[in-house]
């Protein structure tokens, strides 16, 4: 061996071993800065959900032992998330965009809302609702006391029980008479539109009205009913007709409680 291999050798066999234990340690101490705050990361939660008649966006308008009724107001940038313990629907008067989410669900997911549309939602649930445009946010929510207001119903194209449709179908033409229902067993929610003159018969059941255009509507014995949009009208049931006696179209929904004689 001579002079220059002995002054190389001690360098390969300890110098090169200990470069690389260097390296590694500093490479384990990088992955661990890395990783650690991922691991400790929470997942995303929603806030505890409010009781309805406590959130200051909801506003109580009507209590009987058949519903509650709220309007709902977000100005822009606001939101709200409530529980809802029963079943309810949602009219939305106007078209709006609007971000709606339940429980833990991220809040992202934009609905873009036709005037006039009825949904509905299953209870024992939490909605949050949040508002990123920049014009206010307006709903009318329909709560149902009776557990059998509900689209689980029997299906008589399936011949089994089974969820329905949750949402009013659309009209055909807007601009036309028209009445598209929404079969939720022990109550009906329908989209109506009249022509001036045109009328809905008189019924027996207990109902609401929920004002999505102005409307000026006869009722018998020469009584006239002026709403805004978004303004509701109860009715006991045996009342009269409902007659458009404005002069241009007049769109509202109708809650209608089915009797208790009544099949579903």
């Amino acid at each position: 061996m001579d002079k220059h291999e002995r002054l190389i050798r001690p360098v390969r066999e300890i110098l090169l071993p200990l470069a690389v234990l260097l390296t590694l340690a500093t490479y384990i101490r990088l992955v661990r800065f890395i990783f650690t705050p991922i691991a400790h990361a929470r997942p995303w939660q929603s806030p505890k959900p409010a009781d309805i008649t406590r959130d200051p966006h909801y506003r109580i308008l009507l209590e009987n032992a058949e519903i509650r009724v709220f309007e709902v107001a977000l100005p822009p940038g606001s939101e709200s998330f409530v529980r809802h313990e029963n079943n309810f629907l949602i009219v939305t008067p106007a078209a709006s965009d609007i971000i709606i989410w339940k429980g833990n669900e991220s809040p992202v997911l934009h609905s873009l809302v036709p005037s006039g549309e009825i949904r509905f939602f299953l209870g024992n649930s939490d909605q949050g609702l949040r508002n990123d445009t920049r014009t206010e946010y307006r709903n009318i929510t329909v709560e149902f006391l009776d557990p059998h207001v509900t689209n689980y119903t029997y299906r008589y194209e399936s011949g089994n029980w089974d969820y329905g449709p949750s949402i009013a179908p659309s009209p055909v033409d807007p601009q036309g008479h028209f009445i598209n229902s929404l079969d939720l067993a022990k109550a009906m929610a329908s989209d109506v539109q009249l022509l001036p003159g045109e009328s809905l018969p008189a019924t027996k059941r207990a109902s609401l009205v929920i004002a999505v255009t102005p409307v000026q509507l006869a009722s018998g014995a020469g009584r006239t009913i002026s709403l805004k949009p978004g303004q509701i009208l109860w009715r006991e049931s045996g009342e009269t007709l409902l007659t458009n006696s404005g002069s241009g179209r007049e769109r509202f929904a109708m809650v209608e409680l089915r009797l208790p004689a009544e099949n579903y």
